[in-house]
């Protein structure tokens, strides 16, 4: 069997459009719950919840902390090397590629009209003035106006609009020809058809259908090789969807399968806001952004419980415990497959499950029943660890930090005065984070054009990304990875002075 696997995976490859499969190399660095202040008593009784039962059919569950995988675990005969569709998860990945498209100005910017993108559909919008009104920050948000119901139906029902627009020749056209019964931007209505608009801006755009565009520019950084799309309705097994589309158009709106550990890959990217083991291939504004509360309680009543609201392609749910509030950022997709992405803990929590046909709790119950009570809080740079103060490296001579740590916002600034590292010159680059725990990513400004006392406005230009991560009151590690080709590296750094504030153990 092990002569015929190579075989059997590169004709797999060959005949499954958007399935790949070659080695990787990243494998997730581990700690034990203990390590990382999890109580492994909760994690005992997560998983005996997940084995009786009680959120419905589990496939998998990952927790991690820190970056460090804790807690991997498969159910029912799930393994770690299968591909599990994703559903709507895939929209939070469509947004992503927007995001790297207008970071790349390769999309102009979110109020792009939609219009601009499909100019085949040119009767279409002749027709309807509210839909030539229509931008791209009008799908992101769901708030696009289009006449749009797949929540009251099964989606396999003739009725379901997903349904409709997968029996029709020309998705795109289906989705831009409903009726538009609202202004753009004055109501939420939910729609895979509009988030799968999203990969006709990538071909539009770029010339590349979304998945390419994805495998050079998000999977390729992130080291994700095994991918597939297929469009499943029915939750039946891989090859029985559809699996071939009409020119140009990547479903992102539904139809990624990816493997568990990778989806923690794109939630541990968006918890380090954009960037990857100190590389940056998401700006950290788009991740800002896309977590924003476009539609809520207040925008949309009907729709919205209290402490829930949407952003671009994703869920945020608002906690209530007993000393705090914590914010849960929610890749969510049909049969409660989920990114769970807890900043405040510092925290990336995957579970994918075959629940089609289950109604009752998930997963997010679990997060507020069991799972945030069993994580203690860390040391605390922010509040407790008076590391405000100057910092450095004994082996490299002539050169430091500055920090300057925010209490009241929780935000760290760090000043390096360092040295080009081509041509030996002084100079002094700054960055501004938001601490996480004992770890903050940190994106850092080099400027340049600048004059003594002010004559001449100095401008700022990215440099490169860093992770800072702090072990004790007195000592921290700081990996960078600079847009220089070829700089990049780990350096250990001390307080220069005692810690008064903070003891180390």
């Amino acid at each position: 069997m092990n002569f015929y696997l190579p075989l059997f995976l590169a004709i797999l490859a060959i005949f499954w459009p958007g399935h790949n499969v070659r080695a990787e190399t990243f494998s997730w660095p581990e700690a034990t719950p203990e390590q990382v202040n999890i109580d492994p008593r909760m994690i005992a009784d997560l998983t005996a919840a997940i084995e009786r039962g009680e959120y419905g059919r589990l496939k998998s569950l990952l927790i991690l902390r820190h970056g460090l995988l804790v807690h991997e675990q498969y159910f029912n005969g799930y393994r770690q090397d299968e591909l599990m569709p994703l559903y709507s998860v895939t929209k939070s990945w469509g947004s992503a590629l927007v995001g790297i498209g207008i970071d790349r100005k390769e999309i102009p910017s979110i109020d792009t009209s939609v219009e601009a993108i499909f100019p085949q559909y040119a009767d279409i919008f002749s027709a309807s003035p509210q839909k030539r009104q229509i931008s791209l920050q009008d799908l992101l948000t769901m708030r696009h106006g289009l006449d749009w119901d797949e929540w009251s139906t099964y989606f396999t029902h003739p009725d379901n609009p997903v349904y409709r627009m997968t029996q029709s020749a020309d998705w795109w056209r289906y989705v831009l020809s409903r009726p538009a019964t609202a202004m753009p931007d004055s109501v939420f209505r939910y729609s895979t058809g509009v988030s799968n608009l999203m990969g006709g801006f990538i071909w539009s755009l770029t010339g590349q259908s979304a998945l390419n565009y994805s495998i050079e520019h998000l999977f390729n950084p992130l080291d994700i090789t095994d991918y597939y799309l297929e469009v499943d309705l029915s939750g039946q097994p891989m090859g029985t969807g559809i699996r071939t589309f009409q020119t140009g158009l990547t479903p992102t709106g539904h139809g990624l399968w990816l493997k568990a550990r990778d989806l923690a890959k794109i939630g541990q990217l968006y918890l380090d806001r954009g960037a990857w083991r100190s590389r940056r291939v998401l700006a950290q504004k788009w991740v800002q952004e896309s977590w924003g509360s476009y539609s809520n309680v207040e925008t949309d009543p009907q729709v919205f419980p209290e402490d829930v609201s949407y952003g671009y392609q994703w869920w945020n749910y608002r906690y209530k415990r007993p000393d705090d509030d914590v914010m849960v950022h929610t890749a969510d997709g049909f049969a409660d497959q989920y990114i769970f992405v807890i900043p405040q803990l510092d925290m990336v929590i995957v579970s994918t499950a075959d629940n089609g046909n289950y109604d009752g709790p998930d997963m997010r119950f679990a997060i507020r029943d069991i799972i945030l009570d069993g994580v203690e809080d860390d040391f605390d740079p922010v509040s407790d660890g008076g590391l405000t103060g100057s910092w450095f490296n004994p082996e490299r001579e002539h050169q430091g930090f500055m920090m300057e740590v925010v209490p009241s916002t929780g935000q760290v600034v760090i000043y390096w005065m360092t040295f080009e590292p081509a041509t030996g010159e002084q100079h002094w680059m700054v960055a501004v984070g938001e601490m996480h725990g004992r770890r903050v990513i940190l994106q850092f400004l080099r400027p340049t054009g600048g004059s003594f006392e002010g004559d001449s406005e100095a401008d700022l230009g990215s440099w490169g990304d860093v992770e800072l991560v702090f072990h004790s009151c007195t000592r921290a590690s700081m990996e960078f990875y600079s847009e220089i080709d070829g700089v990049e590296g780990l350096i250990e750094l001390q307080r220069l002075t005692p810690n008064t504030t903070c003891k180390d153990d």
